[in-house]
């Protein structure tokens, strides 16, 4: 979800007395949102796991496993696994652009349902708080064990035309999306898909 669309979205669904306090609030939190860098030196990823369960434990307590803004599985995905053509478009980009597209399309707005959900548990929340936690999910997004190719500029599979993340390499030297080259390898037979090499997942 788009986090303009995200943050429209808690704000429209809200009903409580307190609306006032709470539009006040999202605008102040959007516009921190919106200039939050990563950190200039990024922890390990245990220690901001750690930050970041700690925060929630303190701002939503009895928060579901669900609810922690963590999105260690996306560094595991290929791009077109998730099927958005933005999130392809962005990996494609390479230079970090993956990443800074899941913090403005997932990790923006989790934050704002959770602080939607906050407000709606406990009340009036604490801005300086919300910002800590905001942090250090950005960080936790930048602080992944990411492949090379989402920090550089990733190749496309010849087979389907996306980038790829997690390449497949053949001993003639070719790379493919793992997916793509195992249902060639069905479909059609064991060679090469460019180059028509037999058996080319075996050493030469």
């Amino acid at each position: 979800m788009d986090k303009e669309l995200a943050f429209t979205l808690h704000l429209a669904i809200y009903q409580e007395e307190d609306l006032g306090d709470y539009i006040t609030f999202m605008m102040n939190f959007r516009n921190v949102l919106n200039r939050l860098k990563p950190s200039e030196v990024i922890e390990l990823e245990t220690i901001c796991c750690t930050n970041i369960i700690d925060l929630m434990m303190e701002l939503l307590p009895c928060h579901d496993h669900h609810d922690v803004p963590w999105f260690e599985c996306f560094s595991f995905f290929e791009p077109a696994d998730l099927d958005s053509e933005f999130m392809e478009q962005e990996a494609a980009k390479g230079k970090g652009a993956f990443i800074q597209a899941l913090w403005t399309q997932f990790a923006i707005p989790k934050l704002c349902f959770l602080v939607y959900k906050a407000w709606r548990r406990y009340g009036a929340q604490n801005l300086t708080t919300w910002t800590r936690l905001a942090q250090a999910v950005l960080d936790g997004c930048f602080g992944k064990k990411w492949s090379d190719c989402v920090i550089q500029v990733p190749d496309t599979c010849s087979i389907s035309l996306s980038p790829m993340h997690w390449p497949e390499k053949t001993q003639c030297g070719h790379s493919f999306h793992l997916r793509c080259f195992l249902r060639h390898l069905d479909m059609i037979g064991h060679t090469c898909p460019l180059c028509r090499t037999p058996n080319p997942l075996l050493p030469s």
